[in-house]
């Protein structure tokens, strides 16, 4: 039997380093709308939810033609506020969308869920892309990943790791927002007890590997620019006017 897939973009206007990100204006669309849209470019998704507590971010999908669930305003981590909302859809699969990525490229939904269509022992997947600029090992919004010889997470880190006390070709992955759970472990995920290095770095996957859940790492070579703070809003429309590949992609949501 065909396992079903959902998308759910977790969504709150009060984030503390950019308040109303969701609706902030890119080009012609709201944020929100540029993840949302992208979404639907991916042909193994059987849907895609916006989870939001907030009214006027569920009125603006919802005047779109998408749709979104309503959750509780106490939800600290966007894992648990995709849990809430998976408990009203019907899913196998959830694919965990960031409504501040508005570049990602739809098709790496695929690659995420391939591997837990084949194997039954996967239970989570985290989309990762090469840093490529020193720069960005010292930049505390780009969470850091290691991963081990097998492709699974070792570490999360807003800190710049690891530390090249020798020269050493050593690569060094930047965690998106796109990951994939199965139901079972995204229930079992949000039952589990919040983590010392999931406190102090602010970064909801590390609860997985110190509990020793596994986590297997999509290395994707793509740019993902995610928009933590408001001066990035520019810097991604640049991109959308400019590059001809993410000018294609946004033409076409236009028309969604």
């Amino acid at each position: 039997m065909k396992k079903k897939v959902a998308a759910v973009i977790p969504a709150r206007m009060a984030a503390s380093r950019f308040p109303g990100k969701p609706l902030a204006r890119i080009l012609d669309l709201p944020m929100i709308e540029h993840v949302r849209r992208r979404a639907l470019l991916c042909d193994i998704l059987d849907d895609v939810y916006v989870a939001t507590c907030d009214q006027v971010v569920m009125d603006v999908v919802a005047a779109a033609g998408g749709r979104a669930i309503m959750t509780k305003d106490t939800h600290q981590r966007c894992t648990d506020r995709v849990e809430e909302a998976a408990g009203h859809i019907q899913a196998d699969i959830i694919v965990i969308l960031q409504g501040d990525e508005p570049l990602f490229d739809a098709e790496v939904i695929r690659r995420l869920v391939t591997p837990m269509l084949s194997d039954e022992k996967i239970v989570c997947t985290n989309m990762l892309t090469p840093i490529k600029d020193k720069k960005d090992l010292y930049d505390v919004d780009i969470v850091k990943a290691l991963v081990d010889l097998k492709g699974q997470v070792i570490c999360f880190s807003r800190a710049a790791v690891p530390h090249f006390r020798v020269a050493y070709d050593c690569p060094v992955y930047r965690q998106t927002g796109l990951s994939a759970f199965t139901m079972p472990f995204l229930c079992e995920f949000s039952a589990l007890s919040p983590t010392p290095l999931e406190i102090t770095e602010s970064v909801d996957f590390m609860r997985i590997i110190e509990h020793r859940r596994s986590i297997l790492g999509i290395v994707a070579d793509q740019r993902s620019i995610g928009v933590d703070r408001a001066d990035d809003v520019s810097i991604v429309e640049e991109i959308l006017r400019n590059d001809p590949v993410q000018r294609k992609i946004y033409e076409e949501i236009l028309k969604k």
